[in-house]
């Protein structure tokens, strides 16, 4: 790892095989006792050459103090001696029509582990329940977004030491689904007809979203995220009157003359008020230096807690990535904040063209337009959805990118 950057806190690696040494050997290391698989624990695992490279191995792997927990499925956690033999059966029958066997391994830091109250260094205790569920969930996406659900079998098992700990994953389809690709094979005449063993990088990119969204809830920070933008910043600006603020009122005229005559025009996002988006914007912040700026600050610090948290995640390899969340929220604050000025600006402009005199008039009918559109607001908005929605994409982002990398 290049110095200053940090290991990402949780990794999904997948390769597959087709029958060969390692397809058969695995097939008779299921039904071995803890100990053994432990021996035999670098003649089957796509985690002891890392993907075909050494130096990607995580800090501290060492494949000689190996200890594996028992085998689990979808459904148990523990198998008897008969669940063990039908389990291998299957993987013969796989064998026999040529499935691929897919080996995948979920990867975790200490650090990571320890944060989030799953594992304790000291005593070497981990919640090996609380592992197992989120490798269910993630093999659940898995089989949702490969079509493989009802024909995949796959089991798991949990290999720890004091340095590194992880999830070997192995899958195979008995009876396969998939679409066989056409192989051309030097110095052999026709065409060999293969199952197809790529699986689409945004998949394991939501397998790891799910693992990370269901060990931390990041629901509180994100709320907290849209309560300063919508409700403390935003709402508020839609009930305060800038033209009837005096250390507002020049600079909210001088943005009026230089809007163009067109009031149809008059959305923040159009093309048409390119050029003046920079001065609303400008004015935007000094609305919020003269009255949310304890709000700007603290919006800011959550944005930044969410940066490091996503850093924690997934390395500080992807810094611009996680900049992109914070930059995406503060657009969504200034866009907000830039079509409240903006329909203020064709308020103030239907009062001068209507001749509406009456400040009291004015004033209950801009309050009862600023409630209706707040109620409205806040319920189109389901906050909490959404924004962790979008949140989980971001996370999903980020993986794919280093899923391309590594294919790269």
């Amino acid at each position: 790892m290049p110095e200053g950057k940090s290991a990402p806190g949780v990794i999904l690696t997948s390769k597959y095989v087709f029958s060969s040494r390692k397809f058969s050997e695995y097939i008779n290391y299921i039904n071995r006792s803890s100990a053994t698989r432990s021996k035999a624990y670098g003649l089957y695992s796509v985690y002891a050459d890392y993907m075909g490279d050494p130096k990607k191995r995580p800090p501290g792997f060492n494949p000689a103090s190996e200890k594996a927990s028992s085998l689990f499925t979808i459904t148990k956690d523990q198998l008897t001696n008969k669940e063990k033999q039908e389990l291998k059966h299957q993987f013969e029958v796989a064998q026999k029509n040529d499935s691929p066997m897919w080996q995948q391994v979920i990867s975790f830091t200490d650090e990571f582990l320890e944060k989030y109250g799953l594992y304790d260094r000291a005593s070497g205790r981990l919640d090996e329940g609380r592992i197992r569920y989120v490798t269910r969930l993630a093999m659940q996406e898995e089989m949702k977004d490969e079509n493989m659900d009802g024909a995949a079998v796959w089991s798991a098992a949990i290999h720890y030491n004091t340095d590194n700990i992880h999830v070997h994953i192995a899958v195979v389809e008995p009876y396969p689904t998939r679409k066989r690709k056409e192989l051309f094979v030097p110095g052999k005449p026709g065409v060999k007809k293969q199952i197809k063993g790529n699986m689409n990088p945004r998949t394991f990119s939501k397998m790891k979203s799910k693992i990370v969204n269901n060990i931390v809830d990041r629901a509180p920070e994100l709320q907290k995220i849209n309560d300063i933008i919508r409700n403390n910043i935003v709402a508020e600006k839609r009930s305060h009157s800038s033209y009837r603020d005096l250390r507002l009122y020049g600079t909210f005229i001088k943005l009026y003359n230089r809007m163009p005559r067109d009031r149809r025009l008059w959305k923040y996002n159009m093309n048409a008020l390119h050029d003046m988006r920079p001065e609303i914007d400008s004015f935007t912040r000094l609305y919020m230096d003269m009255y949310h700026k304890e709000d700007f600050l603290e919006l800011k610090k959550e944005l930044q807690s969410q940066q490091e948290f996503l850093k924690s995640v997934y390395g500080s390899g992807k810094q611009k990535l996680y900049q992109n969340y914070a930059k995406t929220k503060m657009n969504d604050l200034y866009t907000r904040m830039g079509n409240a000025v903006l329909r203020e600006l064709r308020e103030y402009d239907k009062t001068l063209h209507n001749g509406k005199k009456s400040k009291g008039k004015n004033h209950s009918a801009r309050n009862s337009s600023g409630l209706y559109d707040l109620k409205k607001a806040l319920k189109k908005d389901y906050l909490q959805v959404r924004n962790q929605a979008a949140f989980r994409t971001l996370q999903q982002n980020i993986e794919y990118e280093q899923e391309n990398e590594n294919e790269r």
